[in-house]
């Protein structure tokens, strides 16, 4: 994951990243618990969206 890391720069391309791997396999444990949270959210084929919890917007 080389590339520009300064402020603005562009982001790294992490879409076959193996979720299900990291998760099992990290040696850090906040990774890994990031990675099993998202697991659920990647299976589920819906589209991407973003949910901010202050946002105009209540459930």
């Amino acid at each position: 994951m080389r590339g520009d890391r300064s402020p603005g720069g562009a982001l790294p391309d992490l879409t076959d990243l193996d979720l299900l791997a990291l998760s099992r396999e990290s040696s850090h444990p906040v990774l890994a618990a990031v990675a099993t949270g998202l697991l659920p959210r990647v299976r589920g084929g819906g589209p991407a969206v973003a949910f901010y919890e202050d946002g105009p917007y209540q459930l």
